[in-house]
């Protein structure tokens, strides 16, 4: 899906894009914590996950990540 707007966006709610059921059962909104999460170990926050990413183990990588996500609201 679209990463515009993600940060603080409803898990699995991207219209169109087709979520793993590992991604669609999960709850919540993508906060900066569970975001650092999945970005850091994306089979290990919702196993089952389509995603082929093997993760971002650098918490300060990913804090980086997340901030400047947090500006791409449109």
């Amino acid at each position: 899906p679209y990463l515009h707007g993600v940060v603080g966006r409803d898990k699995a709610s991207v219209d169109g894009f087709n979520y793993s059921d590992a991604l669609a059962s999960l709850e919540g909104d993508w906060t900066p914590e569970n975001l650092s999460g999945f970005i850091e170990n994306p089979r290990g926050y919702a196993p089952g996950t389509a995603m082929a990413y093997n993760g971002m183990s650098d918490i300060e990588d990913r804090a980086n990540l997340i901030a400047y996500l947090a500006t791409q609201t449109e």
